[in-house]
């Protein structure tokens, strides 16, 4: 299927909707529940992905029974687990026989490699329906001090999130999206080939002291660049942030191999994965440090950001 459409529109638009199926992500997180908690959810089937990993985290059991009480059904999977999800959804799409189904995602607290697995699921699969509707629901977190990163980690070389690592036969223009834990984006600027580096970081974001921080924190990387490869973005404008971000690519890949490297806010990421849908010479990387990051509780702060995509085998009928 092809991304036909991409907007973001108001969260209170949400308890308005009707949906086939309502996936969320049961983490550490005290907001991991926060939207169902909030907003009465209209949905056929709704499904709790569970981290495999450290089960036994308090919040993590309080969250789980949450969902439970709710209604979920529970799914486990490891965070860097992209074929058991696809699975997962082989077997939502086994009986039906709709055209068209809407999905809500809360991705608030899914790994990236996740959510870049729903979306790659569905470019990749024509046959299964013909339109489909996500809405991807983000909630903001409370600000919390970066944790201690160990300096001097290696990375692994870049995976492609939407599709295989193409063979570059022009420059590599790098993209990357700054986050505000100290040595992260360091590592991968001293670590990865490229030939020009462009970099995003949220400003404005929910709180100042994470501009602060991530200034900070990439203070390496801001001195080496050109002050014309750095892009501040508008956390909570969605379209503006896309507007910015796809301006920069289109351009680059006139003479550039462009990939994408998110590193800080969810949002961000979600704009690259979905820029990269669009067009195909564009990649999303994702590269590991060896080790598991931080764990943070992140409380909520305020209403989710949300962004409506449409999927469809047939553009013609949306011109």
């Amino acid at each position: 299927m092809e991304l036909i459409y991409a907007h973001q529109i108001g969260f209170d638009q949400v308890s308005d909707e009707e949906f086939d199926f309502f996936l969320a992500a049961s983490g550490y997180e005290i907001r991991s529940t926060y939207l169902l908690e909030n907003v009465e959810i209209n949905a056929k089937k709704k499904i709790a992905l569970g981290f495999d990993e450290m089960k036994d985290n308090p919040v993590r059991i309080k969250n789980d029974a949450v969902f439970l009480e709710r209604g979920f059904e529970s799914f486990e999977l490891s965070t860097t687990e992209a074929e058991k999800l696809e699975g997962l959804l082989d077997n939502l799409f086994k009986d039906t026989k709709e055209d068209k189904l809407r999905f809500l995602i809360d991705y608030s607290c899914m790994s990236k490699i996740w959510y870049a697995a729903i979306i790659k699921y569905f470019i990749d699969n024509e046959s299964i329906i013909s339109n489909l509707e996500i809405f991807f629901s983000y909630t903001p977190a409370v600000f919390s001090e970066p944790k201690d990163i160990k300096p001097g980690r290696k990375p692994s070389g870049p995976e492609g999130l939407l599709k295989p690592n193409k063979v570059a036969v022009r420059p590599c223009a790098l993209v990357m999206g700054l986050g505000y834990e100290k040595y992260v984006s360091e590592s991968l600027f001293n670590n990865l080939n490229y030939d020009a580096l462009y970099v995003f970081y949220s400003n404005p974001a929910f709180d100042n002291r994470y501009v602060s921080k991530v200034m900070e924190n990439n203070r390496q990387v801001l001195e080496t660049i050109l002050p014309e490869r750095v892009f501040p973005y508008p956390i909570e404008d969605l379209e503006r942030t896309d507007s910015v971000l796809t301006s920069l690519c289109l351009e680059l890949r006139l003479a550039h191999h462009v990939a994408l490297l998110p590193v800080g806010p969810k949002p961000f990421t979600l704009s690259c994965l979905l820029l990269a849908a669009r067009y195909p010479d564009i990649e999303v990387w994702n590269v590991k440090t060896g080790e598991e990051g931080p764990l943070y509780e992140r409380k909520p702060l305020g209403e989710p950001l949300v962004c409506k995509t449409i999927f469809s085998n047939n553009d013609e009928i949306f011109l």
